[in-house]
């Protein structure tokens, strides 16, 4: 597709691929077009799903970082700020930009873009909230934007600019994944409270119902990764025939019907697993029940066991959309390795000859093949670099690369296809990057 380039982003539609290179970011429309500068380095970057805009931003400098929204048929990103600061929020079709700016006075600004009034050279900036605040944290769902200081939150609805200040609330809070839900917990009535953002009234209520040995506790976070349940995090002081041991871990999850606990001995945060949220969980350290610290745990968005054995894994789990399936790479280094399978109970197994597969395995977008880049020996003792398909039943080779794969990939279905980075060694030792389609 391109050299000397590092990739960056393609959209859905397979219309434009955005790549890096020393001197800026660059677009090209695909499938055919060649290059073009439209912006300085930019670490990241989303394109809408209808193509029509990106929005990019640079690495941070002193704590701030450049934004940019750009369109394609124009000739150069605009430039919605030089200083924001923290995560850049964007709508799912982009209909806003939002991001915050800290004046020389220390007051932290909410700052937004509604990008259907932005022209090629300009775009008039909204300043909805202004806190006098010193690290406060910007989220968003659907079409809500949220600032959370601790334990204070507000809501900004972007369509009418209205902003609610919900205040000091009585323990960690949480905005849903589409914005339609918020709220938070009830740290001393061990309730959970659920309403609904349009509206403000409350759906439910729910409290959860620890087991007695639990003397005391103390609400760590709360998390919604859907639109029906609510994940808390919470440590106790347990009372276990003895002293009191501090710091036992557990989580519940919540729905409108009730609570329920889904881990104990287990102190669970958030990840990301191949590009969706789940809760990553550590075993408490045994220390007088004469029992071993368990194993870490994978767990999605409603607190179900996705993968909890990771004994033997050199890398991974990779997993598909919605968790069902997960693909590890296991052995031991130098001896025999293998791909595995699992779905639920059934499980599935590839022995690799070496040399070991690299990371990233990737699910390939029809959810029933993984990619992943192993090596082939040669007759003289030397390797090639091959892609390679494996749908639990046969291996595929697609074929050689010229060099090894880079730092990212990017799936793309209708037609499914796999854009990646490749280094390419040159005789004097140095590496040249370029970017490569892979039909699928």
């Amino acid at each position: 597709m391109t050299r000397d380039a590092r990739l960056l982003q393609v959209d859905e539609g397979q219309r434009v691929l955005l790549s890096v290179r020393a001197d800026g970011t660059y677009a090209q429309a695909l499938p055919t077009g060649e290059p073009v500068r439209i912006a300085d380095v930019a670490v990241g970057a989303d394109i809408s799903a209808d193509s029509q805009t990106a929005v990019l931003w640079s690495a941070e400098v002193n704590g701030e970082r450049t934004v940019w929204l750009w369109r394609p048929g124009t000739p150069e990103a605009l430039v919605l700020s030089q200083k924001a600061r923290g995560t850049v929020r964007y709508g799912a079709a982009q209909g806003y930009v939002a991001f915050l700016e800290r004046d020389d006075a220390g007051a932290t600004s909410v700052r937004l873009a509604v990008t259907a009034s932005c022209t090629p050279g300009d775009c008039a900036l909204q300043t909805p909230l202004q806190v006098q605040t010193h690290a406060p944290v910007l989220e968003s769902g659907g079409t809500t934007v949220s600032l959370v200081d601790g334990l204070h939150r507000w809501l900004i609805d972007v369509p009418s600019g209205t902003v609610t200040d919900l205040g000091s609330l009585p323990g960690p809070s949480f905005l849903s994944p589409a914005g339609t839900r918020y709220g938070w917990v009830v740290e001393d009535a061990r309730h959970v409270r659920v309403f609904d953002t349009a509206t403000g009234a409350q759906l439910w209520e729910q409290g959860a119902n620890h087991a007695p040995v639990y003397l005391e506790w103390t609400y760590t976070g709360a998390f919604m990764f859907n639109e029906a349940s609510v994940l808390v995090t919470a440590f106790a002081t347990e009372q276990w025939g003895g002293p009191s041991l501090p710091d036992s871990h557990f989580m519940d999850t919540c729905w409108d019907q009730g609570c329920r606990q889904v881990t104990g001995l287990y102190a669970c945060s958030p990840v990301v697993l191949s590009g969706q949220p789940a809760m990553h969980c550590l075993s408490d350290p045994c220390i007088t029940r004469g029992c071993t610290t368990g194993a870490p745990e994978l767990r999605n968005g409603e607190g179900a066991l996705i993968h909890g054995n990771s004994s033997g894994v050199l890398a991974g789990p990779f997993f598909n959309q919605g968790f069902a399936d997960a693909v590890s790479l296991r052995g031991v280094a130098g001896q025999q390795l293998w791909l595995e399978w699992t779905r639920q109970e059934s499980l599935w197994k590839l022995n690799l000859d070496a040399p070991a597969p690299t990371a990233p395995i990737q699910f390939l977008p029809d959810q029933q093949r993984v990619l992943f880049h192993q090596p082939v020996s040669r007759e003289d003792g030397t390797f090639e670099n091959h892609l390679w398909t494996w749908d639990r039943f046969e291996r595929v080779d697609l074929g050689l690369l010229d060099g090894t794969p880079g730092p990212t990939r990017l799936m793309r279905d209708h037609p499914p296809t796999a854009y990646l980075d490749v280094d390419t060694a040159n005789a004097d030792g140095t590496t040249t990057p370029s970017i490569i389609r892979v039909e699928l």
